[in-house]
């Protein structure tokens, strides 16, 4: 049988297939017999909602779980990847969503990681670190190889992952939403290596739900939804409306839900703010309005809500909380007053990954959960579990870790335990990144219910389109300070962009 878009005759060759893969977990069927073959130099997109059984094909993959049937072939034979060095070995390596390196070391120390330049038993940390910078520059990452790990961006961490993968002589590559925390230029350099990777030969498996990337990058789509293959297609002989149709089975008319609120008394002002990463800054957030902060990473914008939370307080300037000045210098002083924040990085500062579902949940109310020093056992399950049904959170029960949630329904924990503790003021820092158009969509429509009932919400994004979109003031920075605002969709994304690049 000919594969869409490829002969037989003549055509390029099949580099990986999966035959009737499946994978169970107890009480979760999470791969169904899943039969994809992967093209020799292909860039093949992976697309589905949160839980529809991506993250699980990746793990059986690289080897981090065995899978319960079926068969994975490697150029016509049947491979045992039981483990990641077997897939390692093959040729197979992933640059996951989380970064997963030393951030202790050095960028050169992570790229070589067990594969160390040594004499005599002597690490030759220079000849490592000039190799590490030429694999660097050549594929265009402006990262200093000799500078620590922990000294950069999630974005740059990122793009060193990427650096480390393509070159351990990968053939096979997959990226699990790679561009989640790049900025443009390091997109577009991420970009250019993989449509060169691929040029050489190498398949790359592109997994995002940013569908405009999937429409430029990949020659194929395939499309997953509750563990199945439900569609593998020609990427140009598809469109945006049908894939998301694929992913939901059922039609999106509006992914960006904006509903039009009457704007209430002004909730926080901030007068020539200054502080750690950002200078000068001044605007007014009124009751049932957002404020839309946009920007490239490290322009201020997440500086500048870190200090309206107290997370790093402001070191000059003025705060305003209903017409009062406030000084807010640590997390208490912003929780007292109802300000929460919903942070960039979920996984680091929004969750307890490891404690349950339930507990993360309640976390800032337990102080109301309590009789004297007893912790009422009915109060708290009934708090966490109608948040859970509100929420539509996807778990097996409110007693399951958290880390063992999608990220999608990981973000509506973070957001349920401040629905919890009752914040009149919401601030939302990149709150879609690596969910999918569905779980995006439940996002906005919670942010008209919190609009509705009074509240503010400061909407922080990296992607241009969701803040255009929904915010009723949209404000640009660059360079730590404030540079353009506009009212709801009163410039361009060109404008914009523009403002947001030069300042």
């Amino acid at each position: 049988m000919a594969l869409a878009g490829h002969s037989d005759a003549g055509g390029p060759s099949v580099l990986l297939e999966l035959r009737g893969l499946d994978k169970r977990y107890p009480g979760t069927h999470a791969l169904k017999s899943v039969d994809l073959a992967f093209i020799e130099g292909e860039v093949h997109a992976i697309v589905g909602e949160n839980g529809a059984g991506k993250s699980t094909l990746i793990k059986l993959l690289t080897g981090a779980v065995r899978r319960s049937g079926g068969a994975i072939v490697w150029r016509g034979a049947e491979a045992a990847i039981e483990t990641p060095q077997d897939a390692i070995e093959l040729g197979i390596n992933a640059v996951h969503q989380e970064v997963v390196l030393c951030r202790h070391l050095t960028v050169a120390a992570n790229l070589f990681l067990g594969d160390e330049r040594e004499r005599a038993g002597l690490l030759r940390h220079s000849q490592m670190t000039a190799e590490a910078q030429h694999i660097l520059d050549d594929m265009g990452f402006a990262i200093r190889a000799d500078a620590l790990l922990s000294s950069l961006t999630i974005g740059q961490q990122q793009l060193v992952a990427t650096a480390r993968a393509a070159q351990r002589g990968t053939r096979f590559l997959i990226f699990d939403e790679p561009t989640a925390y790049l900025t443009r230029q390091e997109a577009a350099a991420l970009f250019t290596l993989i449509r060169r990777l691929s040029a050489d030969g190498v398949t790359i498996i592109y997994i995002s739900h940013r569908l405009e990337e999937v429409f430029d990058l990949s020659d194929r789509v395939s499309i997953l939804r509750d563990g199945q293959l439900v569609l593998t297609a020609v990427t140009a002989e598809t469109d945006e409306a049908s894939l998301i149709r694929g992913m939901i089975n059922r039609s999106i008319d509006q992914v960006f839900h904006k509903e039009q609120m009457v704007r209430g008394a002004v909730m926080l002002e901030t007068r020539k703010l200054c502080g750690r990463g950002f200078s000068d800054v001044s605007m007014a957030v009124h009751a049932g309005e957002i404020i839309g902060l946009y920007g490239l990473i490290g322009a201020g914008r997440s500086e500048f809500a870190s200090a309206l939370f107290g997370r790093d307080p402001a070191t000059s300037g003025e705060i305003l909380w209903d017409n009062s000045p406030v000084r807010i210098r640590r997390e208490r002083d912003a929780l007292r007053l109802g300000i929460a924040l919903a942070p960039e990085s979920r996984r680091d500062q929004g969750l307890a990954l490891s404690l349950p579902v339930g507990f993360n949940i309640n976390l800032p109310i337990f102080h109301r959960l309590t009789r004297g020093p007893l912790l009422d056992g009915r109060r708290e399950t009934t708090c966490a579990e109608r948040q859970i049904a509100d929420l539509s959170i996807k778990a097996p029960s409110r007693h399951v870790a958290a880390a063992s949630l999608s990220g999608g329904n990981q973000q509506k924990i973070v957001i349920g335990k401040w629905l919890n503790h009752g914040a009149r003021l919401f601030i939302f820092d990149e709150p879609t990144v690596g969910v999918d158009v569905a779980t995006k969509a439940e996002i906005y429509r919670l942010m008209g219910k919190l609009l509705r009932e009074g509240t503010a919400i400061i909407l922080i994004s990296s992607y241009l389109p969701e803040v255009y979109e929904l915010a009723d003031t949209l404000h640009v920075f660059a360079r730590g300070r404030l540079v353009a605002s506009h009212a709801h969709k009163a410039a361009s994304h060109e404008t914009i962009l523009a403002q947001a690049i030069g300042g």
